[in-house]
């Protein structure tokens, strides 16, 4: 992944993030200068409502109105401070005597002239709210979707399009939850309160959590079947128990989450003890719905990447190594990957009447009688291959030193040439990293594995990926979590500001 793409990728969030956010911000203050109190309208009807206002430097009353369903009576702002309010609702011109029929609530105006009410930590603007973090989410996922799908048609071998298409949907869930909130706060305006939408709030990633619960169970228990049946052919070994491993992770994940929504917390205060299980329960959900994220952008770019099909015009196929018998002969993976080289090498003589240069790759290692670039080139000619289509590398340790030194071979015959290069399935994404590292332009070709086989290396190939942007996911990992834990304690931190 380039640097400067990631780079540019962030600068395009963060000026989102503080135009939404400003634009939002404006509009919250223009729209919380008043503030609706909503009554249901009784069986037989109001005609009006009269207010009793402690102090009526505070706040005034400036319309009372019936709509739909409800009697909404507005109030506005006119300076700094906190007053008793009383609503009464009238009949033919008298208010009920009845409590239903009174609306009794502490009003408080801050020094910017907003409104805020102190019992349930409500303003006006809570579709504001929403709308701009459901405009932020759903745009930077949209942004970050395009961005992957540019990278799919031009540059697809790059950890750029898992970061993108992991992002994107991190971001996509995030904002088809606030418009889902917007929309609430739109068809039921009076039961949006301020108490029930920064509960919301709070518990948005565990809701998050929630929603993929059936996917995560599925996926958990196709990787426990898919690794009892590797265990039982190949044996235990620990590369063998990823599968198995990952399934506990995804199924404790969602039992964690799931548990600290249970505990119990001093809602909307500014408890230390309150806020901590807030952040903890928050911190927990978002490294999951990150993780569990990528995790999917992986397996599915992995997929793709198994199923390209380059056009038939290739100078170069390249074999990428991997372990050999100790008497020298194939392994069925490796064999697998010289069988689809031959295979599409065929293919293209008979639809284009040219044959590409196959290049087994790979070096010797300790346990092993000769080469594996070798070994291969041997079986390649077994197989009808002429000695003058062969171009053996066997020098090289691994994947990377695989695509270097196969490339130093290859550019020594001909200058910027059609490459491509073969291997397993699971295999193919990475691999096209590590060729774009190497410099080598290339697309691949994926020769099949066991079905038992393919979940516990797909683990390997994540795994890797991971590591190789580590620091790209700490980055990304701290700003997620700055954000949610802001948003999930807004009902303390009103509080805190209210009673300052």
């Amino acid at each position: 992944m380039k640097r400067r793409s990631f780079r540019h990728n962030l600068a395009v969030v963060a000026l989102a993030a503080v135009v939404i956010g400003v634009v939002t911000f404006a509009l919250l203050l223009i729209s919380a200068r008043t503030f609706p109190i909503y009554m249901k309208e009784s069986p037989d009807g109001y005609t009006g409502a009269t207010a009793e206002i402690k102090d009526p430097a505070v706040v005034e009353m400036v319309s009372a109105e019936k709509k739909g369903e409800h009697w909404v009576v507005t109030f506005r702002a006119l300076q700094p401070g906190e007053t008793e309010v009383d609503v009464a609702f009238t009949h033919s011109g008298e208010a009920y005597g009845d409590l239903k029929d009174y609306y009794h609530t502490y009003l408080y105006v801050t020094k910017v002239g907003t409104i805020l009410e102190s019992a349930n930590k409500d303003f006006h603007g809570f579709h504001i709210l929403c709308g701009g973090l459901s405009v932020f989410f759903l745009f930077v996922g949209i942004y970050l979707l395009l961005q992957y799908r540019r990278r799919g048609k031009t540059d697809f071998f790059t950890y750029d399009t898992v970061l993108n298409l992991g992002l994107s949907g991190f971001f996509l869930l995030h904002g088809v939850l606030f418009l889902g909130l917007l929309l609430f706060c739109i068809v039921y305006p009076d039961e949006a309160i301020g108490r029930l939408l920064f509960l919301a709030l709070e518990y948005a990633m565990t809701v998050i959590v929630l929603a993929l619960l059936p996917a995560v169970l599925v996926l958990a228990g196709a990787l426990a079947i898919s690794n009892v049946w590797l265990i039982r052919h190949e044996g235990v070994r620990k590369t063998n128990l990823l599968a198995l491993l990952l399934a506990c992770l995804l199924v404790g994940g969602v039992g964690v989450c799931v548990i600290m929504g249970f505990v119990n917390t001093q809602l909307f205060a500014f408890d230390p003890a309150s806020v901590a299980v807030s952040c903890a329960r928050t911190a927990v959900s978002v490294v999951f719905v990150y993780f569990a994220a990528m995790l999917v952008a992986t397996q599915y770019c992995c997929v793709i990447a198994a199923r390209r099909k380059p056009p038939l015009t290739q100078d170069y196929i390249l074999i990428l190594g991997c372990a050999i018998k100790k008497d020298g002969t194939l392994y069925p993976l490796i064999k697998g990957r010289a069988d689809k080289a031959i295979a599409f090498y065929r293919d293209q003589k008979e639809a284009a009447g040219t044959a590409p240069v196959l290049v087994p790759s790979g070096g010797q290692g300790g346990d092993e009688v000769i080469a594996e670039g070798e070994a291969v080139r041997r079986y390649l000619l077994s197989e009808g291959i002429p000695e003058t289509d062969i171009l053996a590398e066997t020098a090289s340790k691994n994947t990377l030193e695989n695509m270097r030194c196969s490339k130093v071979l290859i550019e020594a015959q001909k200058q910027d040439p059609s490459v491509i290069f073969s291997t397993t399935n699971y295999h193919v994404f990475r691999s096209g990293i590590l060729a774009h590292d190497a410099g080598l332009k290339a697309d691949g070709i994926a020769s099949k594995t066991k079905w038992y086989f393919w979940p516990n290396a797909q683990i390997r190939e994540f795994v890797g990926l991971l590591v190789r942007g580590w620091k790209r996911h700490l980055i990304l990992l701290l700003l997620m979590l700055a954000f949610s834990l802001v948003f999930s304690n807004l009902g303390a931190i009103i509080d805190r500001l209210i009673s300052m």
